[in-house]
């Protein structure tokens, strides 16, 4: 492990400051547990400023969400144990749900609402009466942690998420250059290695939560919208060089001889996207691969459609890099003089639908809400007094980590953590605070290992455990206005709270033993199903949604491919998904006469059964020959007739060969026929 750096130190010592002011505060009112404002503090501290302010407001309305509904049930229930855990339980169950369908950070409002619930009422269940005062205290609590967490963040050397987040830009930039030149520079057709994309476009993915926070770090909107465009375009990286790299591979396993011209050009490109060119432009290069296609395509006859759709895919490629650098620009100036003019269409990925397993997500809110019923359950019948803790720390674990694939094992974290937290509250509550006389041996005395143990909230590795370890020790201690401690009692709740955490381990294990591979084989399942409906899909389906979700889709796949086993998902290659739903798109936006329509129909039918089949055996089967001759036959078809549509159906069936056979042999050479004449005269 490094030595912590100084913007590590920096960050733990504004939090120790805002978690003591917090504390003599409370301390001074005096409000009812002074040490909740105090944890509260390291729960919506964060290095950056603007990522405090949106982790203050969010935990500041999911505290007084879960307060005022423990306010409406406490009172009705409180005579009905069974009735109170049920409907206990269907609250956490319906507000987790909806925090599962947020992935962003405002998730976090539904989240705390849900295990707020348990964690006010249950103490006050013989004494419904005080509910309302308590819930009141509670808050008034949490909000002057919150309001000292983000008044000493603000205004001790405030640290603004935007120059952090211009420089991942700039590091995913980097990024893409290297992978861009790899591909351009490969003249091997199979010695490409997408695994370096794969991770662009999950790096890519991660924007999602720091602009989401940039919202609250600027008073302009613009900085955000620039963020959010340069994320868009950014994440059509991967498929757009993919693509490209299709075409280009197909192309250069069936020349006979390289193309000096296409070399040159693909080199310019390279050393364009690199920065080594600066007095070639975006439109030159556009203009150039114009040229070349009517050129070579005139020459080489046999792979004019090869040659068509290579030179089309690196146009694009061209005007998304220039998109990409202009918003880059935009964002790092914040005001630019200029509205920037953006080429590459990404409209269907920004605000748009993504993709949820309501199933999986509605099975781990339900599988929470069943642990907190049993045990509350449970705990009416054991007669156990402070029992209680026992369920809000089951719920607030099951609840923290029920995203997970497999929450187990960090569930298992949890407990340790827990178990370190109740040891070191131990050593203080009855060997260290009885020597304290007054707030400033207190604050002495708690300075340095809150002080050591801040510095590692910043590693994203570290940050849950130091969060979780700060927040349970401090809540443990239960800080108040003169030294109380009673041995029995504390061990009491200690046991209560160990146990609820054990009980939600067992519990994640019993009920979510399925893991990375069976999310992965759901995932994947979903991506046939969708491709087979999108085959035989009206013209007025919304195809931005469609896109939209199969990108989400295939940036949640990715990650769990590179951890299985199972050796037909492993090695399925996850990003085909998405270029068969783009070639699938654009030859459904196309305009088609009614007889072309009608002979590309065999084609769709064929596709949707092979989506299909995959779909029914969770596997990634190879597709049939049959489908490719269907293929070639209608590209031979088409290839004759004249027009731009026409032309960009053959583009989009031949984009689409090459996702579903990459190794497939040169179309055939179009060939005359009465029915083909027919055809054309209709077209």
């Amino acid at each position: 492990m490094n030595m912590p750096a100084w913007r590590e130190w920096l960050f733990s010592a504004k939090a120790l400051i805002a978690a003591l002011l917090a504390l003599y505060i409370a301390l001074a009112i005096p409000l009812d547990n002074p040490y909740w404002a105090m944890a509260s503090v390291y729960v919506v501290s964060h290095p950056l400023s603007g990522a405090t302010r949106s982790k203050a407001i969010y935990r500041a309305l999911g505290t007084l969400l879960g307060a005022a509904a423990s306010v409406v049930i406490l009172p009705i229930f409180a005579q009905q144990p069974v009735m109170l855990s049920l409907v206990m339980a269907l609250w956490i169950t319906t507000l987790l749900y909806l925090s599962l369908l947020d992935r962003s950070p405002r998730s976090y409002i539904f989240l705390l609402a849900a295990y707020t619930v348990p964690l006010i009422s249950l103490a006050e269940v013989n004494h419904p009466e005080s509910i309302f005062h308590v819930a009141l205290a509670r808050s008034e609590e949490i909000l002057l942690g919150i309001v000292c967490a983000s008044l000493v963040n603000a205004v001790l050397f405030p640290s603004r998420i935007a120059p952090v987040l211009n420089a991942r830009m700039t590091l995913l930039l980097d990024d893409a250059r290297a992978a861009t030149r790899q591909m351009l520079n490969t003249t091997e057709p199979d010695a490409f290695d997408q695994h370096a994309l794969h991770r662009l476009m999950i790096d890519v993915m991660g924007l999602d939560g720091m602009i989401v926070h940039l919202e609250y770090d600027s008073s302009s909107h613009l900085p955000a919208r620039y963020a959010r465009d340069f994320r868009a375009r950014m994440a059509m990286l991967t498929p757009q060089l993919i693509s490209l790299g299709d075409a280009l591979r197909h192309l250069r396993r069936h020349l006979q001889e390289p193309l000096p011209e296409l070399e040159d050009h693909l080199q310019r490109v390279a050393c364009w996207m690199q920065g080594d060119d600066a007095q070639v432009t975006a439109q030159q290069l556009g203009a150039r691969s114009l040229q070349l296609e009517t050129e070579l395509g005139d020459s080489r006859p046999a792979h004019r459609l090869a040659l068509a759709s290579a030179l089309g895919q690196l146009r694009a490629l061209v005007e998304l890099w220039q998109d990409a650098l202009i918003l880059r620009q935009c964002f790092a100036d914040n005001n630019p003089t200029q509205p920037p003019v953006l080429r590459y269409r990404v409209r269907q990925l920004i605000g748009a639908p993504r993709h949820y397993d309501y199933v999986l997500l509605a099975f781990s809110a339900i599988s929470v809400g069943l642990l907190v019923l049993l045990i509350s359950l449970l705990w009416y019948l054991s007669g156990w007094q402070h029992g209680y803790t026992g369920v809000f720390i089951a719920a607030v674990a099951s609840c923290f980590f029920a995203s997970q694939d497999n929450p187990a094992p960090f569930i298992k974290s949890f407990l340790m953590a827990t178990l370190a937290s109740i040891a070191t509250a131990t050593i203080y509550l009855f060997a260290l605070i009885p020597n304290v006389h007054d707030f400033g041996s207190l604050a002495a005395l708690l300075a340095v290992p809150l002080l050591l143990l801040g510095t590692l909230a910043g590693r994203p590795q570290y940050t849950g455990t130091v969060i979780l370890l700060a927040v349970q020790t401090i809540s443990t201690i239960t800080i108040q206005d003169s030294y109380k401690a009673d041995f029995a009692l504390f061990a009491d709740i200690a046991l209560s709270t160990a146990l609820g955490v054990v009980l939600a381990l067992i519990w994640a294990r019993l009920t979510r033993p399925f893991g990375t591979q069976w999310a992965a084989r759901r995932l994947a399942r979903s991506g046939w199903i969708s491709l087979s409906r999108l085959t035989l899909a009206k013209q007025k389906q919304d195809y931005d949604s469609v896109a939209s979700e199969v990108i989400d889709r295939t940036a949640q796949l990715l990650p769990r491919l590179g951890q299985l086993d199972d050796h037909g998902l492993a090695l399925h290659d996850a990003t085909r998904e998405l270029r068969i739903c783009f070639r699938l798109l654009e030859l459904k936006q196309l305009q088609l006469p009614v007889a072309i329509q009608q002979q590309l129909q065999p084609i769709l039918i064929a596709a949707r059964a092979y989506f299909q089949r995959c779909a029914k055996t969770h596997h990634p089967a190879p597709a049939p020959d049959s489908l490719r001759l269907l293929l070639d036959e209608a590209l031979q078809r088409l290839l004759p007739l004249p027009g731009q549509v026409t032309r960009e159906a053959c583009q989009a069936l031949h984009g689409l060969r090459l996702a579903l056979f990459p190794d497939a042999p040169v179309v055939p050479s179009p060939h005359e026929n009465s029915e083909f004449d027919s055809l054309g005269a209709s077209a």
